[in-house]
């Protein structure tokens, strides 16, 4: 993995206003590793929660659930994840304006505070805010701030880590928001500022991202960046939002070959996606080397997400994770998509054993009647039922993966230094 140098103590009095008030600070003094077995030394883990945010909606009908974390915690006690002693639950908080400003404008950051104290402007309109997917709700600032901000909170107690740390924030991952403008459910974008804080450092990152739809805005923070391996497997904006990704997307400037696009058919399972996985991402991100990898798990590249179309299961999930976890010793996981909240609550609870190299074992086994309740009672277990995508269908989404995987390594790898 990379180096890591020593950063500067800024304490910051900012309190969350949805959590009660705590104090917040992200930047601490951190010390400098030596190449070494990805656990040699004690392993750290953060998962980022509170009751209170768990509980807020958009509106009454909005696709976006933050109830996923507290449906996800749930599963996770359920199995013993978050019984070991390295694992800590760590409350989110909300991000300091300064650091909101290294990626969005004061403008937008003011006209968002505004909508949510319900004063509407032209601004409002322009900054996307009132539409189906990005509706106007009361203190939409404040509550879409700390949920943003349990990332950083996150990224800030991996890298105060000495050793090996993992740390997950079920309710962040918005990789649609751009500097003015929200979309996509996603208005604060807590990985382009967590990543921006990271460059002001001198910190090289890697950013995975899994979700069915392609992080645009995260890919135009770091479109000239060539500190920031972006990495984004989707699927294909022919057929879905936001209609960008493809694979000739390779950045520009200094940052040209550091933006990686993955775009995957309808239809693409497990058996198809881990071979693009394979094909492109150990290689890229061992190229790279980076400080830290921020990972954005979406779960609506499950089967019968009702917003997307992809036939991943969770097992393509699990293995996906297992292999995040080997790549660098420093991850920030987030949930990102997900709109069948049983299914990718299952997905994300699999993701949190696996980054913390937990056995998932069932409790229940050999029951038989009155123990099976939420996520997993539809199955009996966590484990989705495997699903094989054959015939022309398979034919014809295996031709196109290896047509962009080729692309790929033939234009991308030689310029960041992978082996074609």
């Amino acid at each position: 993995m990379g180096s890591c140098a020593i950063f500067v103590v800024f304490i910051r009095n900012n309190t969350c206003p949805i959590l009660g008030g705590s104090p917040y600070f992200f930047e601490g003094v951190f010390n400098d590793w030596f190449p070494q077995s990805m656990w040699a030394l004690p392993m750290k883990s953060f998962f980022i929660y509170s009751d209170a945010l768990s509980r807020f909606e958009y509106s009454p009908n909005h696709p976006f659930r933050p109830e996923r974390a507290v449906l996800m915690l749930d599963l996770c006690k359920k199995y013993g994840l978050i019984d070991e002693p390295w694992i800590s639950i760590v409350n989110p908080d909300s991000i300091p304006d300064d650091l909101l400003l290294l990626f969005h404008t004061p403008n937008y950051l003011e006209t968002l505070r505004n909508a949510g104290k319900g004063v509407i402007t032209d601004d409002t309109v322009m900054a996307g805010l009132g539409t189906s997917d990005n509706p106007i709700f009361s203190d939409m600032f404040e509550k879409t701030n700390c949920a943003a901000g349990g990332t950083l909170v996150g990224l800030s107690h991996v890298m105060d880590c000495p050793g090996r740390a993992v740390a997950f924030n079920p309710i962040g991952g918005f990789h649609h928001a751009f500097p003015d403008y929200a979309e996509g459910f996603c208005y604060l974008n807590d990985i382009a500022v967590a990543g921006r804080i990271l460059r002001r450092q001198g910190k090289r990152f890697a950013y995975i991202d899994i979700d069915a739809h392609h992080g645009n805005g995260v890919q135009a923070a770091f479109w000239e960046d060539d500190g920031a391996l972006v990495i984004s497997m989707h699927q294909s904006g022919y057929t879905i939002y936001p209609g960008t990704g493809f694979e000739n997307e390779i950045g520009q400037g200094k940052g040209r070959g550091y933006t990686i696009n993955v775009p995957v058919p309808p239809q693409t399972d497990d058996d198809l996606y881990l071979k693009a996985f394979r094909a492109i991402v150990p290689q890229a991100i061992a190229a790279f080397s980076p400080d830290v990898i921020l990972a954005q798990l979406g779960a609506d590249s499950l089967a019968n997400d009702p917003l997307t179309n992809l036939s991943l299961t969770n097992n393509g999930i699990r293995s996906i994770a297992k292999e995040i976890g080997g790549l660098c010793e420093k991850i920030v996981g987030m949930g990102g998509g997900g709109y069948n909240l049983e299914k990718a609550t299952r997905a994300w609870t699999i993701a949190w054993a696996e980054l913390n190299g937990i056995e998932l074992e069932n409790p229940y086994a050999g029951m038989l009647s009155g123990v099976m309740s939420g996520p997993e009672i539809e199955w009996g277990n966590l484990s989705d039922p495997h699903i094989y995508i054959t015939g022309p269908t398979k034919e014809r989404n295996e031709k196109e993966i290896d047509r962009v995987v080729d692309y790929i390594r033939k234009t991308v790898f030689p310029i960041i230094g992978a082996p074609t």
